[in-house]
């Protein structure tokens, strides 16, 4: 029968018959039930040559020694490190310490990245960690939240990461053809490390602090894999990215982790997302001149307006602006609002930015029309506009149960009156 064949039975700690010479040694041994768990002998044996390759024929002695901290799989899993990362290791043991643990205190880690691409790698995974504890931070009742201790830490590991993710980008931006960050876009990049994993609130300072540490190791270790293994125009592209997403992940966590004292019966938060703003026009209004996009004859009814909110102070801010009569005329909206009443408005705090799919939803409406084509649609060449008018007050529940048919995941979507607006945000 074959090695690989072969079911071994794993022996108590500190047997004397174990021992990992050669694949012939464990093959003989294994009919005595003795040898230690080596499904893989052949896999075993690289990962004797490709550490002792690296840290000298002694460091093979070392290995093949029985030591109670060197077991086949820690070998293995050693193997796949860094060279100064296998080196590392067996001085751990040597000291009878965790191989692939933390180094004692004062002592500085060692570097341990390959490339590019395993970079691009743990920023992927981070990203998605830290969006499923915001997710499910968001999904669940306050009284549920972690402590505050533990909140109150998340929040600064959240801080730190995105204070890390900013020099990483610079130091990224400055290493190949791309000289600024701006130059790199980000629009799919949000999507492209949807995660799906389990939230566990128990657990949620341990996901984060790991995320934090792993930013810290990037920070260590990115510099000298930039001049080891310069990234290639793409994987410097990449890179940036995903330092954008997980700046982006860890800045969305902050917020979340700052509203849990938030009422939402006040309209939303400070998290990001998107929102659709309800208004009605006090009176029709012929030839109203919206910026540079023409003059448009705007009747009686209701006035859908789209937008997206993923900057600083998240839906509440921008909303807060929108529902301000006069304000600086910087987007369409601005030029509609002071001839308008605001009388609701919808939200997400969807982790995606779901403007364009909204839209497509919003037009698909009963009595949805477009007085004004191209209003607030600039960036979405899909679209008609992003100012819909309905002869009355469209239907939140229609809307929200076409989103639910088109957009499975989609987070939550809520809605409020607005009620004794005074012209200036919203109502206090």
């Amino acid at each position: 029968m074959e090695l690989r064949n072969q079911r071994k039975r794993v022996p108590p700690r500190g047997g004397t018959q174990a021992h990992r010479a050669t694949g012939v040694d464990l093959q003989k041994s294994s009919a005595d039930g003795t040898s230690r768990d080596l499904s893989h002998t052949s896999g075993f044996n690289a990962a004797v040559e490709a550490i002792a390759t690296n840290c000298g024929p002694e460091a093979k002695r070392f290995l093949l020694s029985n030591h109670r901290r060197l077991p086949g799989r820690v070998i293995m899993r050693i193997s796949r490190t860094h060279p100064d990362r296998q080196r590392f290791a067996l001085e751990q043991a040597r000291g009878d310490r965790n191989p692939l643990g933390k180094p004692p205190r004062g002592v500085a880690p060692p570097f341990d990245t390959h490339d590019p691409a395993e970079v691009l790698n743990r920023l992927a995974r981070n990203v998605g960690a830290l969006n499923v504890v915001a997710d499910g931070l968001l999904n669940l009742p306050r009284n549920q939240w972690p402590a505050q201790p533990k909140l109150s830490a998340m929040l600064d590991h959240a801080q730190k990461i995105q204070s890390r993710t900013r020099r990483l980008s610079a130091l990224v931006a400055k290493s190949g053809v791309i000289e600024s960050v701006d130059d790199v876009g980000f629009a799919n990049e949000r999507r492209s490390v949807r995660s799906t994993g389990a939230f566990n609130p128990q657990a949620a300072l341990r996901t984060v602090a790991a995320v934090a540490g792993i930013t810290a190791k990037n920070e260590r270790d990115l510099p000298r894999v930039l001049v080891d293994t310069p990234p290639t125009e793409a994987e410097q592209r990449s890179l940036l990215s995903r330092l954008a997403s997980l700046r982006a992940a860890a800045s969305r966590l902050a917020a979340v982790i700052r509203s849990q004292d938030h009422d939402y019966a006040t309209g939303p938060s400070e998290v990001p997302g998107t929102y659709i703003v309800l208004f009605q026009p006090s009176q029709p209004t012929r030839q109203l001149a919206i910026g540079d996009l023409g003059t448009f004859d705007c009747p009686a009814g209701v006035y859908a307006y789209l937008g997206s909110a993923f900057g600083a102070g998240g839906v509440r801010k921008r909303t807060n602006r929108h529902l301000t009569r006069h304000s600086n005329l910087r987007w369409n909206i601005d030029h509609l609002k002071p001839h308008c009443t605001p009388v609701a408005v919808w939200w997400t705090h969807d982790r995606d930015k779901r403007e364009f799919e909204w839209a497509q939803i919003l037009s698909s409406m009963p009595g949805a029309s477009f007085p004004a084509k191209g209003f607030g649609a600039g960036d979405n060449r899909d679209a008609v506009a992003h100012l819909v008018h309905f002869a009355e007050l469209p239907s939140f529940t229609t809307f929200q149960n076409g989103v639910t048919d088109a957009l499975p995941g989609h987070a939550r979507i809520s809605e409020i009156g607005i009620e004794n607006w005074t012209g200036s945000g919203w109502p206090k």
